[in-house]
């Protein structure tokens, strides 16, 4: 194995690793937003704030919503 079979290696790792974490990503903010259009802690302006916060912070948003704001009421 001489050096740019391994920079090769880690590259194409680097490359199924980063693949994987845009599906993780996007699988958690279609998630998200299913669950805040379900949602029926709240009314339709909270889930539509809900929601803007999700397409304005797309990694941030669904993961706070998931933490605080699922089974919090407004």
């Amino acid at each position: 194995m001489n050096g740019s079979d391994f920079t090769t290696t880690i590259g194409d790792f680097g490359l199924v690793a980063m693949a994987l974490f845009v599906v993780v990503q996007i699988v958690l903010f279609i998630a998200a937003l299913f669950s805040i259009v379900r949602s029926e802690n709240y009314a339709s302006g909270g889930k539509a704030l809900w929601a803007l916060a999700c397409f304005a912070f797309p990694l941030l948003g669904p993961i706070v919503w998931f933490v605080v704001g699922k089974d919090s009421s407004m």
